[in-house]
């Protein structure tokens, strides 16, 4: 295809894009309004009803594939293209839609190049990407603002930041011939962090999330005596804090600015969400699966699972995503995709619709200083002031297709990624996503379907790639 040809093609799936929506506000708006209704008639809004029933299915029937990777940090271009990396985009290109998580902003800091790494995107087949993360506020504000033009402009749908919390967390709309696609994107933050959304400040879409730390309930009383010998000394200052509230749950404290929570194993972590951003994200998938045929949810996630893992290496899920995933699929998604933490996690089926809790990195490209392969296991920021630690289990990733048909999933294909695992790749390569090895495939596929068994998720493993039957 020349490059006109190609230009031509971007324009009139832009052109139908815009067209689709323009039609449809139009089509929508006398039933929102009540029929017959004028502008000045605002009073007389008649709300639109959600059937759970209408509404919840997926409605594209015919056979749709829907490609999903992790987290793409892009400081260079492929160049070269290499076969074992093409083997994977010619899937990610050949499926229905393509989603992935943008990991970072699109402007130009010295080491990004924002125009070559649309053409990448672009040359991958990718459809829609989120842009709530860490790395999304690197360049402020305005960053977010370039990026979601150049993104638009290429013709690449971004659900995730916007000018307010309403544009951040409503619904992103991708047409293709099969059927209308949204997608939502979300940050899972449990500590303060910049880039929050509100009604009157751009930014992200924001999951907040309060974090305990597990203890037995013989530790929790020794807890409580040590702050009650601490709070005896209440009288010895003008302000104290406040007293104990006589309603003070027996398994629940907090204490010198950490929470504890009674559990069965000491050193997990559990996390409870904000009451608040639940109810928006239900509403915003509610919201997204009634103007569209298939719903996507994609999250991004870097928390731990336990108190003594080395942050963003742990393979286990943490609780609140299950049931975060949950209730995302019981409210309308079609599929749900979680990426973040830099490894690989399992995989559930619930409700007929796939769950992927930890795609890991399909690009990570470091910066100079930051490519350090660390085999003895120190925390990140090791060794000098930029440095990122990066184990072989960050070089793991996956790409995944859940394929259709007749409006029900009927199979996940598991297809293995190898960034570099071993190390000793060149460091203009590194990074960048192949197809392994045969025994480097069978080793990441193996980990993923022990990390699913938990979930009661059988993958059997064909010629390299991991395959899900749904009966």
């Amino acid at each position: 295809m020349t490059t006109l040809e190609g230009n031509a093609v971007s324009f009139k799936s832009h052109a139908l894009r815009c067209l689709f929506v323009m039609v449809g506000l139009v089509a929508v708006a006398p039933y929102a309004m009540g029929q017959g209704a004028t502008t000045a008639d605002a009073a007389t809004l008649v709300p639109v009803k959600y059937d759970p029933a209408q509404d919840l299915p997926l409605k594209i029937t015919q056979p749709f594939t829907f490609a999903a990777v992790g987290d793409i940090l892009m400081r260079r271009p492929v160049g070269s293209i290499d076969p074992a990396h093409e083997k994977l985009a010619k899937i990610m290109r050949e499926a229905d839609m393509t989603f992935a998580n943008l990991e970072g902003p699109l402007g130009n800091d010295g080491e990004r190049n924002p125009d070559s790494t649309l053409d990448e995107l672009k040359r991958m087949g990718i459809d829609m990407v989120t842009t709530a993360n860490n790395h999304g506020i690197e360049e402020g504000i305005e960053g977010i603002f370039n990026q979601n033009r150049m993104l638009a402009e290429a013709g690449i749908a971004q659900a995730g930041s916007g000018k307010n919390l309403a544009e951040a967390r409503r619904a992103a709309t991708a047409l293709t011939p099969k059927g209308l696609v949204a997608g939502i994107g979300i940050w899972s933050v449990d500590h303060e962090e910049e880039g929050e959304a509100t009604n009157n400040r751009p930014g992200m879409n924001f999951l907040k999330l309060n974090v305990s730390n597990v203890v037995t309930a013989e530790q929790m009383q020794s807890l409580k005596q040590i702050r009650d010998s601490v709070f005896a000394r209440r009288g010895e200052v003008n302000t104290p804090l406040a007293p104990v509230s006589e309603r003070e749950p027996a398994d629940r404290l907090q204490l010198f600015g950490s929470r504890y929570k009674v559990g069965p194993k000491p050193g997990d972590l559990s996390y409870a969400m904000n009451p608040a951003d639940l109810r928006g994200m239900i509403a915003s998938v509610r919201g997204g699966k009634q103007m569209a045929d298939f719903m996507a949810v994609g999250i991004h996630v870097h928390q731990n699972s336990f108190a003594f893992q080395a942050y963003s290496h742990d393979s286990h899920t943490p609780d609140f995503l299950i049931d975060f995933a949950h209730q995302m699929i019981d409210n309308g998604a079609d599929v749900f995709v979680a990426h973040g933490v830099h490894t690989l996690r399992g995989i559930e089926i619930y409700k007929g619709k796939p769950i992927f809790y930890g795609l890991s990195n399909f690009f990570i490209h470091n910066g100079p200083t930051e490519d350090v392969v660390n085999p003895a296991g120190l925390p990140p920021g090791a060794g000098t002031t930029r440095a990122l630690v990066h184990q072989p289990d960050n070089k793991e990733a996956l790409l995944t297709t859940s394929h259709y048909d007749k409006g029900k999933l009927v199979e996940v294909r598991i297809y293995p990624a190898d960034l570099g695992r071993d190390g000793m790749w060149p460091s203009v390569k590194r990074g960048n996503p192949v197809t392994p090895s045969p025994e480097a495939a069978r080793q990441i596929l193996e980990k993923v379907q022990a990390l699913s068994a938990p979930f009661g998720t059988r993958i059997e493993i064909e010629n390299g790639i991991g395959v899900i039957r749904v009966r």
